[in-house]
């Protein structure tokens, strides 16, 4: 690619180099480059980036979760990348079908962290909440991450986030370094080289903790709106965690379902937060609704 600005073609010796932030044209010198700015402000923007999220694919925190994969629940998004991670936040609720009744936060795994001595167990959870109470102490036997985007906004009462918030101090970690979902853009992390390359996981309901796990598949043109490009699998039940949402299907596919079945498939129909009137029956587990997800996107404030 010749220099932008003088138009000398870039040798072995001497390769150019890609404007850092929209990486769509490319400069022989700095000199250049600055020279050039003027005439290329204009246009220069950060591309959106292509991610596909993986709805607990694995076990990605420890080796008890449960993993959903039949069907599997995906949704490849391309995402501005100057939106912040609070608006990302948004775009899930909206793409997974999610009621927005919860938290979340985004982290980056540590790849050095051992997750069979990440204990899950409610017994356990709750032994160490009341321990870290009596003592007064931060959750230093929580999980420790690269860097943890939390939601931070206020609590005003109309979300009932109040379950969400005492499992919060289990979230917080000493030296895992926490920044504000409202309040920091994507480039800010996805592009930072101590985060490249390393897995990142949303994690949306701190009770059922439903997990995303983030994989960046490429870059696009920049835009100001989400926009869903891909996706599979109906989404998921609020509240039902995560081995009862295969319970739920197997209750849909049973030939002669028996009565707490029918009691699921009741709750689901009716009473679910997030539920599908139509059920889940005749294969409507794999159903996804793209352009309904797009519809809601283009409205959506970024």
């Amino acid at each position: 690619m010749a220099c932008a600005a003088c138009s000398k073609e870039p040798e072995d010796s001497q390769p150019h180099q890609l404007c850092a932030r929209c990486k769509q044209v490319s400069y022989c010198s700095k000199t250049c480059q600055a020279g050039h700015w003027d005439a290329h402000k204009g246009s220069c923007k950060r591309p959106n980036y292509i991610i596909k999220f993986n709805l607990c694919p694995e076990a990605i925190s420890d080796r008890l979760r449960a993993v959903i994969k039949d069907p599997v629940v995906s949704r490849t998004i391309s995402c501005p990348a100057t939106a912040t991670f609070h608006r990302l936040h948004d775009a899930l609720q909206v793409a997974f079908g999610w009621a927005s009744t919860h938290t979340y936060d985004f982290n980056v795994l540590d790849p050095q962290f051992d997750t069979t001595q990440d204990e899950d167990d409610s017994q356990g959870a709750l032994m160490r909440m009341i321990q870290q109470s009596m003592n007064g102490a931060s959750a230093s036997d929580s999980r420790e991450y690269l860097l943890r985007v939390k939601d931070d906004t206020p609590d005003t009462g109309l979300v009932p986030r109040h379950i969400d918030k005492m499992h919060d101090s289990r979230r917080h970690h000493p030296r895992t370094k926490e920044k504000s979902g409202p309040s920091t853009k994507l480039y800010q992390v996805l592009d930072a080289s101590e985060y490249r390359n390393e897995r990142m996981v949303y994690t949306y309901d701190f009770g059922d903790r439903w997990e995303h796990l983030l994989t960046i598949t490429g870059r696009a043109p920049a835009t100001t709106k989400f926009h869903c490009i891909a996706g599979s699998g109906h989404g998921v039940a609020e509240d039902v965690v995560q081995d009862g949402w295969q319970v739920l299907i197997d209750a849909y596919r049973a030939r002669r379902p028996n009565e707490e079945q029918h009691e699921k498939i009741h709750w689901y129909e009716t009473r679910c937060s997030n539920g599908d009137p139509k059920g889940l029956g005749n294969g409507r587990e794999h159903v996804f609704d793209k352009d309904g997800v797009n519809m809601r996107l283009s409205v959506m404030r970024t």
